[in-house]
């Protein structure tokens, strides 16, 4: 409420004049008029009487509550504001988390199973894995890039390589290299151990260009420097 209220109010409720409150004020009738009509305000020392008469503080005249209460009002608003955006960020967490979830357990089982399958075709034990990549041509074989394998991955070990025996070499021959998908051809620069698997038949660094049939190859080739085995899957 305003002073022009309480006012008007109190003046009701006492059934008196503008003329009679401002004579128990001491200010003219005009002056009351004024108050009333908010055209003006009393002065300092009269905030006091008012007070009195009207069974208000002086700082509720002055509007002085009114603005704290709106203070404390926005104060509400702004924390009940915040604690909405932090549920907001909670549950978009959660929901984020619910998401890629699958796709860490897509992952996890994606590479124990590449560690399986590199183990058994190695016949030993695949150390510690820091860091896998996988990637997978089939669709790209199927639209008609025949020059690509069918796939490929490669781990990074924490602190030591697989270990090596006497099937691995240290140099393909110029027959194993033109027998591999073209796009491959970097990593005999790159890798210091090589063995390629025929999982058609069995056999070891042997490419078989006179048979009829089509092989299915794995090429693993070892880089020392970087403690990584990349492995290529590919059919001749």
């Amino acid at each position: 409420m305003k002073l022009s209220d309480y006012l008007k109010q109190y003046r009701k409720e006492n059934n008196l004049t503008q003329e009679a409150l401002a004579n128990e004020l001491y200010v003219t009738k005009q002056a009351v008029s004024k108050w009333e009509n908010d055209r003006g305000l009393p002065d300092i020392e009269t905030y006091k009487d008012l007070s009195r008469l009207l069974g208000v503080s002086v700082d509720t005249l002055l509007g002085l509550e009114e603005k704290e209460a709106q203070k404390k009002s926005n104060s509400k608003v702004l924390l009940v504001i915040i604690l909405s955006m932090v549920l907001l960020v909670g549950i978009v967490i959660a929901i984020l988390a619910i998401i890629n979830k699958p796709k860490e357990d897509e992952d996890e089982t994606l590479k124990q199973a590449l560690i399986e399958k590199t183990e058994e075709e190695l016949g030993v034990s695949v150390p510690s894995v820091k860091e896998y990549n996988y990637i997978d041509y089939s669709d790209w074989i199927i639209a008609g890039n025949s020059m690509l394998p069918r796939n490929m991955y490669y781990f990074i070990f924490e602190n030591e390589v697989i270990a090596i025996d006497y099937t691995w070499i240290r140099s393909l021959s110029g027959e194993l290299i033109d027998s591999i998908p073209v796009n491959l051809g970097e990593y005999p620069e790159i890798c210091e151990y090589f063995k390629i698997i025929d999982l058609t038949t069995g056999e070891i660094n042997i490419i078989n260009l006179n048979d009829d049939r089509v092989h299915s190859y794995v090429l693993y080739c070892l880089d020392i420097e970087y403690n990584r085995l990349i492995v290529i899957s590919f059919e001749v």
